[in-house]
């Protein structure tokens, strides 16, 4: 029979001060968190749920190709319905990781006793990756409090003995349908499904079946939006699945590899943070908390020793913390799928549990060495706290090239502040797909309801004429000089970031800029089915300048143009296919120009311009292409000719 440690009085008093300890180190200096591609994506989702415009049944993509459950986008859409700013969400994060906190403390103390509840509590608290991991709008951060509840569930519903109640009865109801839910939040965490089939096999004497089987459905309308989404997707793209599957397995073959065994030491010691935030300045960073290394490796050591304990003490629990803390990590050791650390980021409070039922029985062996523990607990405590400040003290100032921590998002609040009042805002940046530019889903969020239009667009190729007063924002990764100089003033405003970033630079426009590229030749407009407009071209220096009069945005209405020039026979002399402005940047009336290499002939008479889709999935291959519409309407061609000026 379990047994069963109550909660007194005193310990709700020390789970306060657990919960303020977790408080301050995730709450604490909130402006160093990354909003990067993955975050802002998921941020617009959210938002777009949050706004009515639709009920999502996938999430964002995942590396792999597949696309995510939706569970993510639903959670986000809770902080997102009070309000569109992503801070708000982060701080919703923040206060959720907490409740993780408190909810490993209620696991730890109820079935392992007060004092492992305060080890693991506090550990789990200061733990720099769990800190790390417990900040921002990335489904790998806010995973973790919902299959923490859901464990707390399956052992109250099916592990503890006791005469049936009506807190049993729903806890044995809701237990699986939350660790399905939470599951679906990141693909990593399903590694984590032996821990049910662990439990209910250890209570089967204790289940209802008449909630077991309320239980069943729940799970089924749990995981069912998902479905739909993944067959929906399967339908347009079959070979989906086949083909994230080849991507992920390693080019040369299975071989074992010890990269989990690594992450496991580095998450349960609370060691290694540079080698994830700054991997390109690990020694730059952890020379800054040096002296404290060694305390990390004594959280391992004590692990290990409290996995000895609970084998000598309870062989059933033993699997199941096990499978929780390890069983995601050794699916891993073979190398079929790249390895990385977030995967394991639900192991963490298993982890600590474990550390805390060590430290618990060298605490219990005497009173000196229950004096040696608490001074050894004050060390590493102290340690793991020292290590995330200064992190971030090293975070908050230097430029960390990615894949490392990004630009924090006080740094964009600053921006984000100036910005906020403008009617428009161009955003120069090295792309200006949503799905693969991070710049594109950051400001798109940043300014969700505080600008009318927000476009992102690359330096080359294209130039956008608002009809109103705008914004022009020159990203750090934009190339030198973007647009040849179109935007620039003598009076630009800059905004840095960190040492080594080029910062951001902004331009005022009142008017728009004068376009002296080349001269456009006017056209009497030609109206596609997508509602652009072509308007005008110019032919100069063996390129082809077409002008454009834009629609309102059209999310997901991603053309090609094709620009072809005949001779007086018809026979095609050259041609420029190339990527049209994405519709998600369209802002009503927005006159674009947009140019390419077309290498001209003295007998060149007609250019034709026609814009069309790119078929994907099992589409792959086919194009469609938008129709010309005439005076009334109707259906007039494919493609748009203009007899050219023979003095052109």
């Amino acid at each position: 029979m379990p047994t069963i440690t109550p909660i007194k009085r005193r310990d709700s008093l020390i789970l306060i001060g657990i919960l303020l300890l977790a408080g301050w180190m995730r709450l604490g200096r909130a402006g160093i968190v990354e909003y990067f591609h993955d975050d802002a994506m998921l941020a617009t989702l959210a938002l777009e749920m949050a706004d009515g415009e639709r009920f999502p049944i996938t999430g964002i993509l995942s590396s792999t190709g597949i696309p995510n459950p939706p569970t993510s986008v639903y959670v986000m859409a809770i902080p997102f319905s009070i309000s569109s700013d992503p801070n708000t969400a982060i701080h919703f994060v923040m206060l959720l990781n907490v409740v993780g906190v408190g909810l490993l403390w209620l696991i730890a103390h109820r079935y392992f006793g007060l004092v492992v509840g305060i080890v693991a509590g506090i550990l789990y608290a200061v733990n720099p990756w769990a800190v790390l991991f417990s900040r921002k709008i990335w489904a790998q951060d806010f995973h973790t409090p919902f299959i923490l509840l859901g464990i707390f569930l399956l052992l109250y519903g099916f592990y503890e003995i006791q005469q049936r109640s009506r807190s049993k009865i729903l806890a044995q109801i809701f237990a699986v349908p939350i660790l399905l839910f939470a599951f679906q939040i990141h693909f990593a965490a399903w590694a984590l499904t032996p821990i049910i089939l662990i439990i209910l096999w250890v209570g089967r004497n204790q289940i209802y079946w008449r909630a077991l089987f309320v239980s069943l459905v729940l799970c089924v309308l749990t995981i069912s939006p998902y479905l739909l989404g993944l067959t929906q997707t399967l339908e347009t793209d079959p070979t989906r699945i086949t083909d994230a599957a080849g991507r992920s397995t390693a080019s040369d073959g299975i071989s074992l590899t010890a990269k989990s065994v690594v992450d496991t030491v580095f998450l349960s010691s609370g060691y290694g943070l540079e080698t994830w935030v700054a991997p390109d300045q690990q020694t730059n960073l952890q020379v800054t908390y040096q002296p404290f290394v060694f305390a990390g490796f004594v959280m391992t050591a004590i692990m290990l020793l409290g996995i000895v304990i609970v084998f000598k003490t309870n062989l059933r629990l033993l699997v199941f913390l096990c499978c929780w803390a390890f069983l995601p990590q050794i699916a891993l050791i073979p190398n079929w799928t790249p390895v990385y650390i977030h995967y394991f980021i639900p192991s963490i409070p298993a982890m600590m549990l474990i550390v805390g039922v060590g430290a618990a029985w060298v605490m219990s062996q005497s009173r000196i060495t229950w004096t040696f523990g608490i001074f050894i607990g004050v060390v590493l405590v102290a340690s793991q706290i020292v290590t995330w400040h200064r992190t971030l003290d090293f975070l908050e100032i230097n430029h960390v090239p990615y894949p490392g921590f990004t630009t924090p998002i006080a740094d964009l609040n600053e921006l984000h502040d100036d910005l906020k009042d403008s009617d428009d805002v161009l955003v120069i940046s090295q792309g200006m797909a949503w799905n693969l530019h991070h710049e594109v889903a950051v400001w798109d969020t940043l300014l969700w309801d505080d600008v009318a239009c927000v476009r992102t667009m690359i330096g080359d190729g294209y130039a956008v004429f608002p009809a109103q007063p705008f914004d022009v924002v020159i990203a750090p990764d934009a190339p030198a000089d973007p647009v040849a100089n179109l935007y620039q003033t003598d009076q630009p405003v800059q905004f840095d970031t960190r040492i080594g970033d080029n910062g951001f630079v902004v331009y005022e426009w009142d008017t728009t800029p004068n376009w002296a590229v080349a001269s456009i030749n006017p056209i009497d407009p030609i109206l596609f089915d997508n509602a652009v407009q072509l308007t005008g071209y110019a032919l100069s220096d063996s390129k082809v300048y077409l002008e454009w009069q834009l629609p309102q945005q059209t999310k997901g209405a991603d053309y090609q143009y094709s620009a072809q020039s005949f001779d007086a026979n018809g026979n095609r002399v050259a041609q420029l296919d190339k990527t049209f402005w994405h519709g998600r940047h369209w802002c009503e009336d927005d006159r674009l120009i947009t140019w390419g290499a077309l290498p001209l002939e003295s007998n060149t008479s007609t250019l034709r311009v026609s814009m069309y889709q790119l078929g994907t999935g099992k589409l792959v291959g086919q194009f469609f292409n938008a129709e010309v519409l005439d005076e009334l309407g109707n259906p007039a061609g494919q493609y748009a000719e203009i007899v050219l000026d023979e003095n052109r």
